[in-house]
């Protein structure tokens, strides 16, 4: 049986599984091409196709599938060590979109690409959760009871599923909010990532690094052109977009050259990178206020880190780098530590004396001595305490970072602690037989700690919902305002074709990038992306139109019966005229021809947006879905953002509503209540939100409401 042109494969009875860490190797499908010319041969080299279930009728089963999968085998560490190494299953499913039960794609709806033509394949990139069970991947849709993969019966409630519910079974899979990686790609090369679960999301063996890493080396093989990601991922409770760009002036899909891609609420790249530089750089000297002479909670907390930190934090950036490495350090050791944050030291050398040293600590042993048997001292006290006979400050924070575990003559030790009730280091002397010099010297917070100190420390710094009543007011409405900004970027891009253009030329081989002019195109036709046409040295302009209409075929359906008319670059040229006459390798090129057939097909398939035509225009100045919640006017039917109109995100949208320049038009008698001049209404969904709203044909992609999780 052949499907879609390739024979259908049996499994192999012995597959050979592949290094995850060197899968795939850079130029397995060549140093350039086509993603959809490149995931063909990626698939055919590196993967087999999974046969269908047998539960399918015969005649769901003559017609080629909606989905076809195809599995490559990789290793994880050590082969033949259960604790150090595994087996992970990558996944590709390839989606006949015209069958699809999802046509449209909401991803390319809110990142800017929803005026691109609905691609003829769609191919999900899946790494299953490795802590599930393969046997309980498909669930009863009556009761939801896992069962083996390819049985069709219930065993608890006796339900028969045919071949149609099965169907919708592999489609709940695609939703699967368990899988580690989950990403698709649609035939242009245009793709979104849709999903990333590490150690956090249930992984046994891969961490999210590794995962975003394979999908990185998949990305350039297969000649991606542009990935998307919609970073909505949590650390801890708190929102990780924030937190990275704070601790490292990008997101965490920035190591991997994601950036920003699209702002809602109308902000630009340079919105974002203004906010990130205002909040990471405000002064920690801020949240001490010398007017009193208690210290706050959040002061305490500071000031504690201050105390562990062998260099000055100055910024929140310097703070919560710190107590990231802390908590980073504690987690891979699994037991408290400081570590002397020696990652981030800047390699001073110590600039006291032996003098010096010996003079401040012996202040400090004097201190602890007159003070009663078993009574802890904080950090505080006794710095203000040797400061009487040391003056620097700076000596004395070295001193003190370094007088846990010392030894006096009458068999004390100097013991340390970590008190997480009031965010103090405290000091007493102990026998050294009751613990030892080790535990003695180890003074830095449990891992428990940390995590109990960042999430405060977010909530009163960083996050906006709660941190007002913390922040200084010279700063507040601007960090405020910062953070809330950061908050509102979600969307995040790497261009992959960036390089294409500077990948060495073949001489056997020209490049030709060819724009699509579409003679009696339907009305709001967009312009789709170029495509790249590899051509022999010796190809002609004849050989060039018929490739030209065949990438275009092969990538949109609303193109599957364009044909190549004209070369408007060269209206005087013959199609025996060489290429490489006219043309140089990489040039662009139009291709002006029309479409024969079904014209409903050109209407239907012409934007990834589906068939409605919406209009947005928000007082913030976004003028398209951004994926934010929106509601419509009942009178003019333009869309805007419920927040910028005045209604909270924890608020219900209104059964009606009316924007303000028709309630302002209403109210003057000049809107005549909503008609249209010919004495109807313009009717809106009223009441519901725009992400309510689905495709009237085909649906809206089912996948795109999935989070990310890093």
């Amino acid at each position: 049986m052949v499907v879609n042109g390739r024979p259908l494969k049996r499994a192999r009875a012995r597959v050979e599984a592949t290094d995850f860490a060197r899968f795939p190797a850079a130029g397995d499908c060549g140093a350039a091409g086509t993603f959809r010319e490149a995931v063909r041969g990626f698939l055919a080299k590196h993967a087999r196709l999974l046969p269908l279930p047998s539960i399918f009728s015969p005649a769901a089963a003559a017609g080629p599938p909606h989905l076809l999968i195809w599995r490559v085998s990789l290793t994880v560490g050590e082969t033949g060590e259960e604790e150090s190494g595994g087996r992970v299953e990558l996944n590709v499913v390839e989606e006949d979109v015209l069958r699809s039960r999802s046509v449209y794609c909401d991803q390319c709806r809110v990142v800017g690409w929803s005026g691109h033509p609905v691609c003829v394949k769609r191919y999900h990139f899946i790494i299953e959760n490795d802590s599930i069970s393969g046997r309980q991947r498909t669930c009863c849709l009556r009761c939801g009871t896992p069962m083996a993969a390819g049985e069709s019966r219930c065993a608890l409630c006796n339900f028969d599923m045919d071949g149609e519910e099965v169907e919708e079974c592999a489609y709940l899979h695609l939703d699967d909010s368990s899988h580690l990686l989950h990403a698709v790609v649609h035939a242009n090369g245009y793709g979104h990532l849709l999903r990333v679960n590490g150690r956090e999301g249930g992984s046994r063996f891969l961490t999210g690094r590794d995962i975003m890493s394979l999908w990185d080396r998949l990305c350039k093989v297969l000649h991606v052109r542009k990935v998307t990601v919609m970073d909505i991922s949590k650390k801890h409770g708190m929102d990780y977009r924030l937190l990275h760009a704070v601790t490292s002036g990008h997101p965490w899909y920035g190591q991997w050259g994601y950036k920003f891609g699209a702002g809602s609420f109308a902000l630009t790249s340079d919105t974002y990178q203004n906010a990130v530089d205002m909040l990471s750089s405000i002064n920690l000297a801020l949240y001490y206020s010398h007017r009193s002479p208690i210290r706050t909670a959040l002061q305490n907390t500071i000031a504690l880190y201050w105390a562990l930190s062998d260099r000055q934090l100055v910024t929140l950036r310097d703070l919560f780098r710190f107590i990231m490495h802390l908590l980073h350090q504690g987690q891979k050791m699994s037991k408290p530590t400081t570590d002397k944050h020696k990652e981030l030291t800047s390699n001073e050398l110590c600039a006291w004396t032996k003098e010096d040293l010996h003079r401040a600590e012996g202040a400090m042993l004097k201190v602890l001595q007159v003070v009663q048997t078993g009574q802890w001292v904080s950090w505080r006290a006794l710095r203000g305490a040797a400061s009487k006979a040391v003056d620097s400050q700076e000596l004395l924070d070295y001193s003190l970072r370094e007088l846990g575990g010392k030894q006096l003559d009458n068999g004390l030790s100097v013991a340390v602690r970590c008190n997480a009730e009031t965010s103090a280091i405290e000091y007493r002397l102990e026998s050294s037989s009751i613990r030892s010099p080790a535990n003695a010297a180890t003074f830095g917070p449990s891992v428990e700690q940390l995590l109990h100190d960042l999430r405060f420390l977010y909530d009163a710094l960083l996050n906006p919902e709660s941190m007002l009543s913390s922040q200084p007011e010279v700063v507040g409405a601007s960090a405020h305002s910062a953070a809330a900004k950061i908050i509102d970027c979600k969307q995040f891009i790497k261009h992959y074709d960036e390089h294409a253009l500077r990948t060495p030329s073949n001489p056997y081989l020209l490049c030709v990038r060819c724009s699509i002019e579409l003679l009696d195109h339907p009305k709001d036709y967009t312009t789709p992306p170029e495509e790249l046409v590899l051509l022999p040295a010796s190809a002609t302009l004849g050989d060039l139109k018929v490739q030209a209409s065949k990438a275009f075929q092969e990538t949109y359906l609303m193109f599957q019966s364009f044909q190549t008319e004209q070369l408007p670059d060269f209206p005087n040229f013959s199609d025996t005229t060489p290429v490489n006459h006219v043309l140089g390798s990489g040039q662009l090129l139009r291709v002006r021809g029309r479409c024969t057939g079904d014209y409903r097909r050109i209407v239907q398939f012409r934007m990834e947006r589906g068939l409605e035509n919406w209009t947005v225009d928000c007082s913030c100045g976004a003028k398209d879905d951004d994926g934010e919640r929106m509601l419509a006017c009942d009178i003019c039917g333009v869309w805007q953002h419920t927040r910028c109109s005045g209604i909270s995100d924890f608020e219900e949208v209104p059964e009606n509503f009316i924007c303000r320049k028709c309630a302002f038009r209403k109210g003057k008698g000049r809107g005549g209540g909503g008609s249209n001049g010919d004495g109807t209404m313009e009717v809106s969904a009223a009441g519901r939100c725009k992400d309510e709203i689905g495709s009237s044909v085909g649906g809206a992609g089912k996948f795109g409401r999935m989070a990310t999780v890093g």
